[in-house]
């Protein structure tokens, strides 16, 4: 299971990254803060909050798409495995949470104090 939150579960974006259009299940990320940003939108921990955003089913790889297209070796993004509640359920998914990188790319851009 992949947890993506906007603009990263938007149909045209998913089908150019994963080459198809999968079915989406509303779901919420629990103490995790989005933060947007015009290049880098990505998630924060911050206890309390929470993101909304959507589930979906992997494929076989599905992982390689997704480290390609957020810059997993760079270090802009990290996948974690976290919780998600969709459906009544909680779910292991993984998430695209901010990397290394990531903060030396907006340092001085945003606000990401945890509200």
């Amino acid at each position: 299971m992949w947890f993506t939150y906007p603009p990263f579960d938007e149909h045209d974006f998913l089908a150019r990254v994963l080459g198809r259009a999968p079915e989406l299940v509303p779901g919420v990320l629990r103490d995790y803060q989005w933060v947007r940003h015009a290049a880098y939108t990505h998630v924060v921990p911050c206890a309390g909050a929470q993101v909304q955003g959507s589930l979906l089913y992997s494929q076989m790889g599905d992982e390689w798409m997704w480290d390609a297209e957020f810059g997993v070796t760079q270090g802009y993004y990290r996948r974690l495995q976290l919780p998600v509640e969709a459906g009544g359920k909680t779910w292991q998914a993984w998430v695209m949470v901010a990397g290394p990188s990531l903060a030396w790319a907006v340092q001085g851009q945003e606000d990401t104090t945890c509200t």
